[in-house]
């Protein structure tokens, strides 16, 4: 049986690099789902099994929590990591 991972960034160059690295681990049962917003990313659940989430904390329109727990509705095992990413700017010393 195959497991679903869904990906779920507002930066594109984000999930290319989650995607590819999953890639290279050459797995035929892995099926990898991407999605850009939240929302998206529910409509994907309610199409595919997810196994896995990994999420933005930040995504545009929904936190990453408020997506974990809409998709454990549906999905109520799933594992969930959260990538809190980072904007750029020098923290303070």
């Amino acid at each position: 049986m195959k497991s679903g991972i869904l990906l779920v960034d507002d930066q594109r160059d984000i999930l290319r690099l989650l995607h590819s690295t999953l890639d290279t681990l050459n797995n035929p049962d892995l099926q990898i789902f991407e999605t850009p917003s939240g929302e998206e990313a529910l409509l994907e659940a309610s199409r595919q099994r997810i196994d896995l989430l990994v999420a933005d904390y930040k995504l545009p329109g929904m936190t990453g929590i408020e997506l974990m727990h809409k998709i454990r509705a549906r999905h109520p095992d799933v594992k969930v990591i959260f990538d809190f990413g980072h904007d750029g700017s020098k923290s303070p010393r």
